[in-house]
């Protein structure tokens, strides 16, 4: 037993280290849901049920149900696409396209009673990566953004009776955010497009609290809330290939320029609730309902650390802060899962996503709009022990015709202006391997 816990932790290091960057797969903004085969067949909607190592982000009190250990690796792979159409010029264009993969690791024991059960976790919980053509109209408001994160869990449940269980969890949050742009030569009256690159971090932390109610054997409740996560990101603005003009005013020393800067950001608290039937041995039936208080995001607003000489700092501070006065968001999970066998099991599910962003300072950086998703899966046993899931989904984001003054500041008017149609929809695929022992 110590020999396989160990291999068990050897492998959540590797995946810890290993752990690549996402594309937000739509959840509201760059809330990403990839963390269980099993749970994405039934629509992601697992708060209620929570029986698996992925209880440990879905609902850690659920890992009271859970016998001896168990363990779970898995892989997500999301593929993007986004195209748009502006309104004032004859741009046209698909945003970069990529493949993301996402490996997940969850891994529940028992510590000592049958009471208590401990459990870890990594996954990439936020994240983003937008890359539109750097000759576009959109290119002074955004033409890279990535928001790399690696989340680590390790939370305690108690069962407190036959009914009852509660878990406390901790999240650590490992973020780093980057923001390209190209940088306008009109003020200087210059011609020359620069290229503004802010990069930083942090590792910052927050808290889960849950529960979970079993009625009696066929109707089972679980709440969770997931407390907001407070973030300074500390890093370098770098700007190259700057228009000479701005050296002959005096306002930069060259065409190159690289300065301290910090950003505060906060990943926003979340209330979910879980509902999870089961009318007979061969049916189950799962509902969630998920508050989240994008409100927190408000404004982007750069502190340049160790800069002091004004004129720099007026060209730094150009368009800053940037609003963003987003608001809290539901999102709506329904699934089903059928058991053919007694070692088969097929799923389908839906979700939708209300967006927490407001028509007025909506910007290509984070394309989201109002989202549904469609899921199918199976999970099959192998052995007694070893399960093996695998899913689909396949979102559909509503068509965003947007209309406001972002990108205007810039100096050209309609020709900065991010105003047009984005129209967007995801593919992801998923397989998890979960093992008892």
């Amino acid at each position: 037993m110590r020999n396989l816990t160990g291999v068990v932790l050897r492998v959540f290091m590797v995946l810890v280290i290993g752990a690549g960057p996402a594309l937000a797969a739509g959840s509201g903004a760059y809330r990403i849901e990839v963390p269980d085969a099993g749970a994405v067949g039934k629509g992601s909607a697992f708060a209620g049920q929570a029986n698996t190592p992925a209880a440990v982000y879905y609902n850690p009190a659920g890992m009271t149900q859970i016998v001896g250990q168990a363990v779970s690796v898995g892989l997500s792979l999301i593929e993007p696409h986004t195209t748009y159409k502006s309104t004032n010029t004859a741009d046209a264009m698909q945003m970069k396209r990529g493949d993301f993969p996402i490996p997940n690791f969850f891994y529940v024991t028992r510590l000592g009673t049958e009471n208590v059960a401990l459990g870890i976790g990594t996954t990439t919980a936020w994240g983003l990566t937008t890359e539109w053509m750097p000759d576009s109209v959109l290119r002074y408001t955004a033409t890279k953004t990535e928001m790399i994160n690696h989340d680590y869990y390790i939370s305690a449940a108690y069962k407190i009776n036959e009914q009852w269980s509660a878990a406390l969890g901790l999240n650590i949050d490992q973020s780093k955010v980057v923001m390209e742009r190209k940088m306008s030569p009109d003020a200087v009256g210059g011609s020359v497009d620069g290229n503004i690159r802010l990069a930083g971090g942090d590792t910052a932390a927050g808290f889960l609290a849950a529960t979970m109610f079993k009625l009696n054997a066929k109707h089972q409740f679980g709440l969770m809330y997931r407390s907001a996560i407070h973030q300074k990101l500390k890093g370098k603005v770098h700007i190259d290939n700057m228009d000479p003009n701005f050296v002959g005013a005096g306002i930069f020393p060259s065409t190159s320029y690289e300065t301290d800067v910090m950003v505060k950001s906060i990943l926003p608290q979340a209330l979910i609730f879980g509902y999870s039937f089961k009318p007979d041995e061969k049916w189950t039936i799962n509902m969630d309902v998920e508050w989240t208080d994008w409100s927190s995001m408000r404004q982007i607003a750069p502190t340049y650390t160790s800069e002091t000489d004004t004129d720099i700092l007026g060209v730094l501070q150009n368009g800053y802060p940037v609003n963003k006065d987003w608001h809290s968001s539901l999102a709506f999970a329904m699934g089903v899962e059928f058991a053919v066998t007694d070692r088969w099991r097929l799923r389908t599910g839906t979700y939708i996503h209300q967006s927490p962003v407001p028509k007025s300072t909506w910007d290509p950086s984070v394309p989201d709009s109002d989202s549904l998703a469609l899921t199918m899966g199976t999970g099959y046993d192998l052995t007694k022990d070893l399960t093996l899931d695998v899913a689909w989904s396949g979102i559909i984001y509503k068509t965003r015709t947007v209309n406001n003054n972002v990108g205007n500041s810039n100096g050209d008017g309609q020709l900065t202006s991010v105003d047009g149609k984005y129209r967007q929809w995801i593919n992801l695929m998923y397989a998890t391997a979960t093992y008892k022992f």
